[in-house]
Order: structure tokens, then C-alpha cells, then sequence
């Protein structure tokens, strides 16, 4: 018995059996097609169900214990007891749902404070917080630029930037990854009226690499563009106050709006943008993520607010973060695995085609390492990577161990399947 909502189609009339249909794209999606591998779960880019926080060594739904290099937990807060007892009183007092969203009855102190001090923590005058960091960019960039207006977009964004771009009214014009030259020519040849806005990742989640801030705030200051860096990477990871690459290369005032997400470093979920007070109202009345969408449940936002707070008062876990990525990069280098250049909590290491780097995410998987398989279109075709993702966290035994099964996994993955197209590297 099938209804309107499954995948089969009722006989259609003569008449309307030549129409294309629509959902074939859903239907026929190879990647798809792996995620219903029974045979093989957790192969390329499928789920692994875990059974427990995603800590430094987590227990998989196979039972056993692997060190976690696949996680955004990147200050170990994800199951910190604090956050634990702040969410259960948050979920005591204000019950598991806002049931509305922000404009409506959505709103509570917790999401006022949080404002607050992530407005602080950043030095803009206001933060609006959005239920992901997805919907973070999608209320930001929707609601700036008219028709006649241009979003300068590095073509190595995240997808919710390329896909918030093309929401907005403007004109998108991508510009090639980290190419300073590229940006420069693009910004010359628009019209001397249009308004303009450069969008770039300050740590690019797939590769670890860093925007060149400094020369493109330069670049923005010559042509006077506005620029949004979304730091979904660089919060608690990079900077002497874990605030993002801006912080690290000494630029972020120069920055119009920053966006974040809070499923990383603040071990919670959600998003939210800092910029002016006027820009924040701007987005409060029109961006559809805050006007038409239920706000954050009150356990995560005190959950964020209380991360936030350890943040600003353990800048040590900032350090050995930043110790625990060097050590990751050396030991891969050294065993012959080096990582694309970066300096963020991302370590990508190469390894070719989507069969190589299939073969190597298993292998790693099978010696008790569980990473990210990463292939097109995350990332260039022909240029996989194996993503690994550090914690503060991580002891040095794991990292060291680690950091040497992938290593070997790759070298066995290359042999069989070929190196493929070599890896882009940062100029940053």
C-alpha cells in the first residue's frame, strides 16, 4: 500500500506519461546509494552512529573504541559536566522547546545573554543567534544587496555561504580560493556604484587553510566593499582569545560581520552573526532563519553560554589546542602524510581519488581512528582528503598513534588506487 508520499508513482494517465519527474535526482543520487550500503556502513561519506559524546576515544555503534579525529568538539566541551548541568537546569526551568520563533514567543534571558556576550566577545554591537550556523549565513546574506549589488564569493566556501549568497538580491560572482590577484580584478571591473560584499571562510572546514585576511581586507578598504568571514572554524581554535583567523592575523575590526557556529568549539547547536546594531536590527526584521523560524531550545543556548564563559576563562584550552594541531601536522609529515598547509583545527591529508580515499577511511577505521572521508564535490575532483579533527583534548599517546595509522592508511590507499591530482595548498 503506497500513499502520495512515497517514492512510488500512482499509473499515470496516458497524457501525462512522457513528464519528466522531478524527484528522479533524489531517486537516482549515487551518494545515496552508498548511505543504503548495508554491506559496508561508514564507507566514503556514510554515518557512523556513535554511543556516546564525541569524545577524544568514543564508542561506536560496532561497540568498540576509536580515537575520534572526526569531530568539531574542538575544546573537549561537548561532554564538560558543566555544560551538562547548565542545559538539564535550562531544560527544568524552561522545558524542551521555545515552541516559537524569536519575534513571536521564542525568546528568553538565556538567548539575551548569549547575545550579549558573543557581541563581547567579538567587539561589535550587537549578535543575533540563529538555530544553526547554516541559517546564521542564510540570514545574513539574504537580507543584504540589492539587484544591483555584487557578492564576491571565494569559489571554497562553505555551502550554506554559496547557497545564502544566491539567496540574496544581488548579483554572485565567485572569485578563485585564496587568490588575491582574483579578488582585485573582480572588484576593478564592477561598476563604481555597486555596492559590494566579499564573503570568505577564515578557516576553510574541508582543508584547514586560512584566508589571506590581510590582503583582503586591504583589498576592501581600496574598493570599499564590506566583508563577512565566517569563523564557524576559527572560534576557540585560532587567536589569542580563541575569536577566528581575523583575531590570529590581527584584522578583525576590520571585519563587518563575523558569523559562527555553535556546534564547534561551544559543544552546543545553533549560530549566530556579530556586526552593527543597525545591521542586527536589519536582519531581525526580514531574515526569514529569525523571523520565521522556531528559536534555539533554551537547554543549548545555556549549554553555548556556559562554553562561552569556560572559553574566556581557560584561554590554556585555546593553547594546547593550537599545541595538539602542530604535533597532529608533524607527526603526519613526518611519517610521509603531510598535510595540506593550514593552522586551524583541520588537518586534510590528501589522498587522491574517491576509491583511495574510501579505501583509506576504512582502513583507518578497522585500526581504531575514525576520520572524515572527504571527495567531490567538497572538495576539487581528484583531490581527496582524509579530514581529521583535533581537541584540546587529545593526549599526545593519541595523537602520536593516531596520527600514524592514518598515515599508513593512506600509503596503502595511494599504492592501490594512485595519488591522484596533487593538493591545492594555502597562500595564506
Amino acid at each position: 500500500m503506497t500513499d502520495g508520499l512515497t517514492a512510488a508513482r500512482p499509473e499515470l494517465p496516458a497524457a501525462a506519461r512522457d513528464r519528466r519527474d522531478p524527484f528522479a535526482p533524489l531517486h537516482e543520487n549515487a551518494l545515496a546509494a552508498l548511505l543504503r550500503d548495508p554491506a559496508h556502513p561508514g564507507s566514503a561519506s556514510v554515518a557512523v552512529p556513535t554511543g556516546g559524546a564525541p569524545l577524544p576515544v568514543t564508542r561506536y555503534a560496532d561497540g568498540r573504541d576509536r580515537i575520534n579525529l572526526g569531530t568539531g568538539n574542538y575544546l573537549g566541551l561537548a561532554g564538560d559536566p558543566r555544560l551538562i548541568e547548565s542545559a538539564a537546569a535550562a531544560l527544568r526551568r524552561y522545558g524542551t522547546s521555545t515552541s516559537g520563533s524569536r519575534v513571536l514567543n521564542g525568546t528568553t534571558g538565556l538567548h539575551l545573554q548569549l547575545e550579549e556576550e558573543l557581541a563581547d566577545l567579538y567587539g561589535t554591537e550587537a549578535a543575533v543567534l540563529t538555530s544553526s550556523g547554516v541559517n546564521a549565513n542564510l540570514a545574513l546574506l539574504s537580507t543584504v544587496c540589492t539587484p544591483d549589488d555584487v557578492l564576491l564569493v571565494d569559489a571554497h566556501v562553505h555551502a550554506s555561504l554559496h547557497a545564502a549568497a544566491a539567496a540574496s538580491r544581488g548579483k554572485v560572482v565567485r572569485w578563485q580560493h585564496n587568490d588575491l590577484d582574483s579578488l582585485a580584478a573582480r572588484l576593478e571591473r564592477l561598476d563604481p556604484r555597486a555596492g559590494a560584499v566579499v564573503v570568505v571562510d577564515g578557516v576553510y572546514s574541508m582543508t584547514g587553510e586560512i584566508a589571506p585576511l590581510r590582503g583582503i581586507t586591504a583589498l576592501c578598504a581600496q574598493h570599499g566593499a564590506r566583508l563577512v568571514v565566517d569563523e564557524a572554524h576559527g572560534l576557540g581554535v585560532l587567536g589569542a582569545g580563541g575569536r577566528g583567523a581575523g583575531e590570529e592575523l590581527g584584522v578583525l575590526t576590520d571585519v563587518d560581520a563575523v558569523t559562527v557556529a555553535l556546534s564547534k568549539s561551544l559543544a552546543s547547536v545553533g549560530g549566530a552573526i556579530m556586526t552593527s546594531r543597525a545591521a542586527a536590527d536589519g536582519i531581525r526584521a526580514s531574515g526569514m532563519p529569525y523571523v520565521f523560524s522556531a528559536a534555539n531550545d533554551p537547554a543549548s543556548v545555556a549549554a553555548a553560554l556556559t562554553a562561552l564563559r569556560i572559553l574566556r576563562a581557560e584561554p590554556e584550552r585555546v593553547v594546547r589546542l593550537q599545541q595538539n594541531c602542530a604535533l597532529l601536522r608533524r607527526v603526519l609529515a613526518d611519517a610521509g602524510a603531510g598535510p595540506i598547509q593550514g593552522r586551524g583545527a583541520v588537518v586534510a591529508v590528501p589522498t587522491g581519488s574517491e576509491e583511495a580515499t574510501g579505501a583509506a577511511w576504512r582502513t583507518a577505521f578497522d585500526a581504531g581512528v575514525y576520520t572524515n572521508a572527504v571527495a567531490y564535490p567538497a572538495v576539487p575532483r581528484g583531490r581527496g582528503v582524509l579530514r581529521l579533527t583535533v581537541m584540546a583534548t587529545h593526549t599526545e599517546a593519541q595523537l602520536r598513534t593516531a596520527g600514524e595509522v592514518v598515515a599508513a592508511a593512506v600509503h596503502a590507499a595511494r599504492e592501490t588506487h594512485g595519488e591522484g591530482l596533487p593538493a591545492a595548498r594555502s597562500v595564506a
